[in-house]
């Protein structure tokens, strides 16, 4: 690409100033620093930071495919979307740039997207730990300002946060006994328990019972028992009551 730079010139010969444009050519590829020059850059314009975040992001992730859409503004304030052939990438100031693609994207959208409780992503789609046989359990998972999403092709893509998370978290995530998450942690109004139902068991807590977790050892884990005895041992002596970690 050849930038056209104009220079103005005038000549008096005779009678009234008459303004003449000449162009030059210069061969070099326009720059980032050029590109900020033309739409007078204001570093309070958050667009021209989002703008080359996402597409970074893009060139990391090829398999998004071609963009669907320009850059869209969301709501009020300065945070941005593009959407690409196979998922989406989504920036903010506060959590930069990062896809969202598949059972993960359709659930999130389900419940609200950026304007829900979770918010904006704060990683890309991750890959599941490995599995004690080797290789990866299929799925995946991604987390956002207010909670995580999991997703496997048995169990569907479900919503993890608050105290629930946080205790799983501390168990080991989808390494620990319980497993991965079966349903999206649910508030029970009638008691005001949060409650997580996972592949071996559950987690609830509630600002007057603290964490309680129980591990099913019939839920079709053989090493789900003794997992039970260690988690007891290891960590329940650390979630007190008044356990309370950040999302």
């Amino acid at each position: 690409m050849t930038e056209r730079m104009m220079h103005l010139t005038r000549h008096r010969q005779g009678g009234p100033a008459r303004a003449e444009v000449r162009s030059a050519h210069v061969d070099r590829a326009l720059s980032w620093s050029d590109f900020r020059t033309a739409v007078s850059y204001d570093p309070a314009n958050q667009l021209l930071l989002a703008v080359p975040a996402i597409s970074a992001k893009r060139a990391e992730h090829s398999w998004l495919g071609e963009a669907t859409a320009p850059h869209t503004r969301l709501g009020e304030g300065e945070m941005y979307r593009r959407e690409f052939e196979r998922g989406a990438v989504y920036w903010s100031a506060r959590t930069g740039a990062h896809e969202v693609h598949g059972p993960i994207a359709e659930h999130w959208h389900g419940v609200g997207a950026e304007t829900s409780f979770l918010g904006f992503p704060t990683t890309d789609e991750q890959p599941l730990a490995a599995s004690e046989l080797g290789g990866r359990l299929p799925g995946g998972f991604a987390h956002f300002e207010g909670g995580s999403i999991y997703w496997t092709p048995d169990h569907g893509p479900a919503i993890v946060f608050g105290m629930v998370r946080d205790i799983w978290a501390l168990l080991g995530w989808e390494r620990s006994a319980l497993g991965l998450p079966v349903c999206d942690v649910d508030l029970v109004p009638s008691t005001g328990v949060l409650r997580g139902v996972f592949e071996h068991g559950t987690v609830e807590w509630s600002s007057s019972t603290g964490p309680v977790v129980v591990i099913d050892p019939s839920s079709g884990d053989p090493g789900s028992a003794g997992a039970l005895d260690a988690v007891e041992e290891d960590t329940l002596d650390r979630l007190r009551s008044d356990f309370a970690p950040g999302v």
